[in-house]
C-alpha cells in the first residue's frame, strides 16, 4: 500500500517544507491540513443537516458520528483540490469547489485515542443542497452510515436538551429512526458541533456574512 504524506505545518498553519507519513503525523503531533463540510438542506420546511458514521475499523474514533466530510490534506493539495476529491470518495457525489460556503479555519486537537495526537488546520465549509441526495455511495473503511438530524433539534442537544433523535441511512439506503446523545460523536474541546449547527441555522436564515467558525 503506498504510504500517504502529509505536508508539515508550522504553528501558523504554513507548509514548514517538511512531508510526514499518516502514521507518523498521528503519533507525533505534527501539524498537518484537513477539509471539513457539514451538508445542510431543507426537509419538511426545516434545515436538516448531515452526519457520517466513521467506520468501525478506522483507527481513530471508530464508530463515531462526525461532519459529513472529512479528511487530510495528501502534500501538495489545499481545500480547492482537496474537498471534491474527499466529498466524491466518501459520499460518490460530484461537488464543485464553489459549491461550498466557507467558515475559517479551525484548529483541531485530538488526543481521545492512546497512542494518538492528531494536531490539525481544518478548512471548514457548509455543503447547502436543495435537498438530500437521492443516492450516497458510501466510500468502505471509512463510513458506514449517514444520520440526518434537524438543525434545530442538533442545536438543543449540543446546547444540554438531552438526547435527540435522527435518521440514520445505511450503505445501502435503509433508514432507521434512532436515538443520539453528544458521546456519540467524535469528541472535542471547542463546541466543534455545536457551532457548526448555529451557522447552519444561519446560513439557512438567509445569512451571508460573519459566518466564521
Amino acid at each position: 500500500m503506498e504510504r500517504e504524506l502529509f505536508d508539515v505545518l508550522d504553528c501558523t498553519g504554513r507548509r514548514a517544507g517538511e512531508v510526514i507519513g499518516r502514521d507518523e503525523a498521528h503519533a507525533s503531533g505534527a501539524w498537518h491540513g484537513a477539509f471539513h463540510c457539514l451538508m445542510v438542506y431543507p426537509r419538511g420546511g426545516r434545515p436538516a443537516a448531515l452526519f457520517q458514521r466513521r467506520a468501525a475499523e478506522k483507527k481513530i474514533a471508530p464508530g463515531l458520528l462526525d461532519v459529513t466530510v472529512g479528511g487530510h490534506y495528501a502534500s501538495g493539495e489545499d481545500a480547492s483540490s482537496a474537498g471534491p476529491r474527499e466529498i466524491a470518495e466518501e459520499l460518490g457525489l460530484a461537488v464543485p469547489y464553489a459549491d461550498l460556503v466557507p467558515l475559517g479555519r479551525r484548529v483541531a486537537l485530538y488526543c481521545f485515542t492512546p497512542g494518538v495526537r492528531e494536531q490539525e488546520f481544518q478548512d471548514v465549509f457548509l455543503l447547502p443542497r436543495e435537498g438530500r441526495p437521492e443516492l450516497l455511495t458510501l466510500q468502505p473503511g471509512e463510513v458506514d452510515a449517514v444520520l440526518e438530524m434537524d438543525v434545530e433539534t442538533g442545536i438543543g442537544m449540543f446546547g444540554g436538551g438531552g438526547p435527540a433523535t435522527g435518521r440514520l441511512i445505511d450503505a445501502a439506503g435503509a433508514e432507521t429512526e434512532v436515538m443520539v446523545r453528544p458521546e456519540d460523536f467524535v469528541p472535542c474541546i471547542d463546541s466543534y458541533y455545536l457551532k457548526m449547527l448555529v451557522l447552519a441555522r444561519r446560513y439557512c436564515a438567509g445569512e451571508r456574512s460573519a459566518l466564521a467558525i
